[in-house]
């Protein structure tokens, strides 16, 4: 069953790479299909030269694509900002894509109607074509905004953690509890033990490490009798411990 689970997971990663790549990559090639139209009225409508075709063909799809783009990011832009001074031309983008669609349908379009050597269903069609940047651009300015939000939460959210993480490396030792601190209360009793034959008081421990003597003493010294009792200590004067 294991495989199966493994195999599953391979195909739905495969899925969903495919789809990603899909999403990401046609947006950009739909275009082709409008600049051709435009190509062939310019030039063979026109009497434009191929190389002059060809330019107004790419130029005029890349202000098409740019402009929608351009008017979904300052809309979105608007309503998340409100004030009057962050807000972003969204009329004059705007305005430059109604001059597009204008450019587009008298080329692709009444140019047939005045030719009228097509039906008005294969026209149509051509004008549909005709307008196939606007959903391009609009799927590639929504997904180009949604990776940047997704960035930014995960710029907050790595800008928190390290945040905390400095907090947690900077905090004060007092507000940590005693047990945190039980592997140096073990080590300063044996190094203290070694060197003088004493055993540490709660107090001097919980002095060394600067922590509340009343909040900690009770485990410091549980942690001590633990100890003594390990290393078969005994608890007579004049290591008695104090509090």
């Amino acid at each position: 069953m294991k495989i199966f689970e493994f195999l599953a997971k391979v195909l739905n990663g495969m899925e969903r790479g495919i789809i990603d790549f899909i999403s990401a990559f046609v947006p950009y090639a739909v275009p082709i299909i409008p600049a051709y139209l435009t190509f062939y009225h310019t030039r063979d409508m026109m009497d434009f030269p191929a190389w002059v075709a060809w330019t107004a063909a790419f130029v005029v799809e890349a202000l098409g694509l740019a402009s929608v783009a351009t008017v979904v990011r300052f809309y979105l832009h608007n309503k998340r900002y409100k004030s009057e001074q962050n807000r972003a031309p969204f009329w004059i983008a705007f305005g430059v894509y109604v001059f597009y669609i204008v450019v587009v349908i008298v080329t692709n379009v009444i140019l047939e109607i005045v030719a009228g050597t097509r039906g008005g269903f294969i026209i149509t069609a051509i004008g549909l074509f005709s307008l196939l940047s606007f959903p391009s651009g609009v799927l590639i300015s929504i997904r180009t905004q949604y990776r940047e939000m997704l960035d930014d939460r995960e710029e907050k959210r790595n800008h928190k953690n390290t945040i905390t993480t400095e907090e947690t490396r900077h905090e004060p030792r007092g507000k940590k509890p005693a047990s945190h601190y039980q592997p140096q209360i073990v080590a300063m009793l044996e190094a203290e033990y070694a060197k003088n034959q004493r055993v540490l008081t709660p107090k001097e421990i919980t002095a060394k490490l600067k922590l509340d003597h009343n909040n900690s003493k009770g485990y410091v010294s549980t942690t001590t009798s633990k100890w003594m009792s390990e290393k078969g200590i005994s608890k007579a004067p004049p290591n008695k411990l104090t509090f």
